[in-house]
């Protein structure tokens, strides 16, 4: 995080509209794919990205430490989102959107290798998901994924254990099915 980061969240712990506009525009990206990442489902995750600036908006004052922004949207963002699922009847899961993912190349071995993970995600719960997105493509270390999950760091490394075990075995079948 940079200075001009933590200039543009203290400006909108002042209530700077256009700090708090800037904020949004800033980290709207990084909320949307973290409540896809959980969700997978992109109107479900426009929703809750919606939900979380609110709350965002609303607690801000509260947040002691600037540095500590990117986490502490990210916590918020992942419970709101878990809620999401708690209270919806929408359970069935989807596909990743492919207008969201990250191009790894262009080439066709790439663009199998991006949907027989994007299947692999889908098939895993929430919690492994959840997980596996924040650590993999959001890129948090376990130390921040404790403060973000509300869990012990033994249990974050437990679970990235568990949750690439399961995604591994998910993927050699398909690839053994494919072949």
């Amino acid at each position: 995080m940079n200075q001009d980061d933590l200039n543009l969240i203290r400006a909108a712990k002042k209530g700077r509209a256009e700090a708090i506009v800037d904020l949004i525009r800033n980290y709207n990206n990084f909320v949307f794919r973290t409540a896809f990442g959980v969700l997978q489902n992109h109107l479900d995750a426009e929703d809750v990205a919606q939900e979380v600036f609110i709350k965002v908006h609303r607690s801000l004052k509260s947040l002691r430490d600037e540095k500590t922004f990117p986490t502490w949207i990210a916590r918020i963002t992942v419970r709101t989102a878990l809620d999401f699922l708690n209270h919806s009847n929408k359970h069935q899961l989807t596909t990743l959107d492919p207008d969201r993912l990250q191009t790894v190349e262009n080439s066709h071995e790439a663009s199998e290798l991006r949907l027989d993970i994007e299947q692999a995600l889908g098939q895993l719960n929430h919690e492994q998901r959840t997980i596996l997105i924040l650590r993999e493509f959001q890129g948090f270390d376990y130390e921040e994924l404790a403060q973000i999950l509300d869990i012990p760091v033994g249990t974050v490394r437990s679970r990235l254990h568990h949750a690439r075990t399961q995604i591994r075995l998910i993927l050699s079948g398909e690839r053994g099915q494919a072949r």
